[in-house]
């Protein structure tokens, strides 16, 4: 019975996964907040993603101001989980349909 439910548990979480996407340029900024000078403390210092690297949305927010965020777990460009839980600009990548 506890297999079963863990199975459900598994299933509905990747039901519920969002899309997956890429940076739209490689001025995409990574992010600690919704907040546009949030920059993750990994991401200072002129590093930037690549075209290859991507981003699992688990959800999108805003902030006072309206801006859109996409909050969810970034992938380097070998597939390898790079930072879970990031924040980025909605408007700076582009999502698959």
């Amino acid at each position: 019975m506890a297999l079963i439910a863990g199975c459900l548990a598994v299933l509905s979480t990747q039901a519920s996964a969002g899309p997956t996407c890429s940076p739209s340029d490689d001025s995409a900024r990574i992010l600690s907040a919704a907040s546009r000078n949030a920059v993750h403390r990994d991401w200072r210092g002129g590093k930037h993603v690549g075209y290859g690297w991507s981003l699992q949305v688990d959800k999108s927010t805003r902030d006072a101001t309206g801006t859109s965020y996409y909050v969810g777990d970034l992938y380097a460009a070998d597939g390898s989980l790079s930072q879970r839980n990031v924040f980025v600009i909605e408007n700076e990548w582009d999502c698959g349909p």
